[in-house]
């Protein structure tokens, strides 16, 4: 998947959601570890605790670079 499909997954992934999408969601739904996208800025991580005590990695596009600005026009 290029970076542009991706910044639209999810985008749309984040419109859709009730809550916080995690990273898992995203591998799945992108068909494909998208680790590159977030070496390479376009997705931010943020590493939280379920209320039950296990871990989860919770992700989301980076509104500031400039691919996803361009493609999402917040």
């Amino acid at each position: 998947m290029n970076p542009a499909d991706l910044v639209r997954l999810v985008d749309r992934l984040e419109d859709e959601a009730d809550g916080y999408i995690t990273l898992e969601d995203v591998d799945r739904v992108a068909g494909a570890d998208v680790a590159s996208a977030i070496q390479e800025g376009l997705l931010l991580v943020d590493y939280r605790t379920r209320l039950d005590g296990t871990p989860v990695t919770l992700c989301r596009l980076n509104r500031r670079h400039p691919l996803v600005a361009e493609l999402t026009k917040w």
